[in-house]
Parts: C-alpha cells; structure tokens; sequence
C-alpha cells in the first residue's frame, strides 16, 4: 500500500510538474488582459460614473442659500407729505424707511417635477459611461489578436527550429558516412565538402530562426508580463469550443453609441419643459413686508414667505428642431459605419472559412509526401553507398524531405491559426 500511494504521489507531482512548464494561448490571452495597462481604466470609469450619478440624483435635494447686506439708499417708500403734515398734527409721527437697509436671510427651494432632466441626465451619464467601457472593450479584443497572431508566430518558428534539428543530424550522419566512404576511396573530397556546406548552412538557418524567436518570445514576454523561461508552447487544438458571446466589440459599441444618442435626445426634449419648485423665503432685518409699521419704527423683525413656483425658459425651443436633427444625422453615420464593418468582418469570415477549406484539402496529402521524402531518402542513402547517385543527388532529396516536413508543420499550425482567426472574428 505504502508503494502504492508513493508511486500515485510520484505520478501527480510529475503531471503538475509538466503542466506547469506548458504554456497555453488561452494563458498568453487571459495574462495579456490582465497585464493590459488600459484594463485599470474599468474601475475608474465606474468609478466616475457613480459619482456622477450621485451628483444629479443630489439635485432633488432641497437646495439653499443664505445671504447677509447691508445697503443705503438715495431714496425710500413715504408717504405723502399733506397725509404725513396730518398724521403730525394729530401726534402721529410717521418718519418714514430710513435709507439705511440690512438683512440676514435664507432661501430654500425644493424641486418637485424637472420636466424629465434628471432621468434624461441619468441614462446620458450611464450610456456614455457603456460607451467608454465597450472602447476599452475593443482595444482589449485587438491585445486578443495580436497575442494570437505572435503565439502562432512563435509555435512555427518552433517547428522550424525543431525540423532544422532533424534536418541537421540527418545531414551530419551523412556527412559521417561520406567521409568514411572517403576515407576508403569511394567518394570524392567534393562530396564531404557539399554536405559539410549544407551542414554549415543549416546551423545558419538555425541560428536566424533562434534569433527571430527571442525577438517575438521578448514581444510576448512585454504583452503578458512575466518570463516565459523553459515554458514549452502547447499547439491547440482544432476542435475549439466558444468563449465569447458572438458579438463583436465594434458592433456593441455602435449599439452603446445609438443609446447615448437616444439619452440625449430625452435631455433636449426635456429642456423645453417647465419645472415645479416649491420654496420658503425668509429674513430677519429691516425693513419688513409690513413697511407701514416700520415707516415708524425702525425695529427689526422676521419676515419669510412660503410657495410654488412655475419656470419655464422656452429659449431651448429655438435650437431643439435643429438639435434633434443633428443627432438622426449622428445615428445616420453610426449606421453606415455598421454597415461598412459588417460587409468587412462578412468578408473577412468568408476568406477564413475558404482557408480553412483549402488547408484541410491540402493537409490531406501532407502526411503521405512526407513519407514518400523519407523512403526516397532512404534508398538514396544505399544508392550513394552503391555508388549510384553523388552527394549532389542526395542532398537535393535531403532538401526536398526538409520542405516536405517544414510545409506539413505550417499548414498544422495555420490550420488552427485560421480557426482561432475565425472565432476571433465572430468573437466566439
């Protein structure tokens, strides 16, 4: 049993071990989204937008403002002067306002209909808000695609290096065997010195692939930010299911512009209408509203007042037609650009279903010409024993195989590529 369990524990250990030195392109997307700079920007947009829609829901709120003056002035309310010559023969003294004026006050209102401009102000902040979002939401989807595109990159260049390496102890072993041939006098300097020319020139090819990746795996290494060290690239496979929702950014961002157009146009049809505001007036000074008493006293007093008040400013109804009008010529050019990236996107999908086709009808022969390289140069191998071919021949048929294997590795590899390209396509 305790056999049993070590070697189960063993197993495991080995498989997380491979595991982690794997390296998936569902890994390079999902790091890449993360690491994106712009991703931060999803927080702070809400951020903002609950901010903002704080503010305008404040605006119910009862709104107030307090105020102190002190004023002189050249002339007051009096009463007329036969009246006043009356008032004082009868003892009654009516000195009239002073010129001299003071009053702390305080005035509150309290909105109780806006005509629609809060609702109006609400969806505008939520829909531009989906707007900003759905454009990160795009550049996200092209980090996506250029990801892809360098992980796919980097998987053929792979395979190139790692068919050069065949290539390369397939054309030392027979640089081996000429020069043993000619070691016994049966092949001729020339010939070692063809195969050590296409040995030297293989470890050049080799040494540009090499080159190239470092260049891509470093691009790769800035897109999803960490090292990919000895981490081994997994080739995907063909059969890939959906991730996305099926609609693209783009078209998602047209619809969220189309919203925002229409919260606008709520706000301009709401600016034409009147408001209701309830408010209560008051201040303590002099004078008062009763101006009679204090034409003879100049005490202070309270003073306020309490009602409804009915505004309407029909200045808006002078731009409204035109304002209404620039935003249908707005969805008006939101449309023709929808239209122009469907018949885009349809022909972009369109070229990607034929290749596919196309590559699966040529995969179909790829396995069987790669066999046929490699039994050719297996009897070539004995001819040049036999003396009956060079190692010109021989190294025509070695070039021949390498292509053979290069082209059946490309077309595996753009095969998936193209269907990754596909589902990028119909965001799936």
């Amino acid at each position: 049993m305790k056999r049993l369990l070590s070697s189960l524990l063993l197993s495991v250990l080995i498989i997380l071990n491979s595991n982690a030195t794997e390296l998936t392109i569902d890994e390079c997307v999902n790091l890449a989204r993360e690491n994106y700079p712009a991703v931060a920007q999803y927080g702070l947009l809400d951020k903002v937008k609950q901010l903002n829609l704080s503010n305008v829901s404040k605006m119910w709120l009862p709104q107030g403002s307090m105020s102190a003056q002190v004023t002189w002035q050249n002339d007051v309310a009096a009463l007329p002067e036969l009246l006043t010559n009356m008032l004082s023969q009868q003892g009654v003294d009516y000195p009239g306002l002073d010129k001299t004026q003071y009053r702390i006050g305080l005035d509150v209102a309290q909105q109780i209909w806006d005509g629609g401009k809060t609702k109006a102000n609400k969806e505008a902040i939520v829909t531009g808000n989906a707007v900003e979002q759905t454009a990160i939401d795009l550049q996200l989807y092209d980090v996506e695609g250029r990801v892809e595109e360098i992980y796919f990159t980097m998987l053929l260049l792979n395979e190139r290096i790692s068919q050069c390496d065949k290539t390369i102890t397939l054309v030392e072993s027979t640089l081996s065997q000429v020069r043993s041939m000619y070691a016994n006098g049966v092949a001729m300097k020339s010939d070692c010195d063809q195969i050590e020319a296409k040995y030297l020139a293989l470890h050049q090819q080799k040494s540009k692939l090499t080159a190239t990746l470092g260049s891509i795996r470093r691009i790769m290494e800035i897109f999803i930010g960490e090292s990919i060290g000895e981490r081994t690239l997994v080739l995907p496979s063909e059969d890939l299911t959906d991730n996305g929702d099926g609609l693209h950014p783009q078209l998602r961002l047209f619809d969220d512009r189309i919203s925002n157009l229409a919260a606008q146009e709520s706000g301009i049809k709401a600016s034409v209408m009147p408001t209701i505001n309830a408010f209560a007036s008051g201040y303590y000074g002099y004078p008062g509203y009763n101006m009679f008493k204090n034409m003879q006293s100049r005490d202070l007093s309270f003073n306020f007042m309490i009602g409804v008040k009915i505004a309407w400013n029909f200045g808006s109804l002078y731009t409204r037609s035109n304002s209404l009008n620039k935003l249908q010529l707005q969805r008006n050019q939101i449309e023709s650009e929808r239209a122009t990236f469907n018949f885009n996107n349809n022909i972009a999908i369109s070229e990607s279903v034929g290749l596919i086709a196309s590559l699966r009808d040529v995969m179909r022969d790829d396995e069987r010409i790669v066999e046929l390289r490699n039994s050719v140069i297996t009897a070539a191998r004995s001819q040049l024993d036999n003396g009956i071919i060079d190692a010109t021949a021989l190294l025509s048929k070695i070039t021949d195989s390498e292509l053979a294997e290069n082209d059946m590795a490309q077309h595996h590899i753009e095969l998936v590529k193209a269907i990754y390209n596909l589902n990028h396509l119909r965001n799936k």
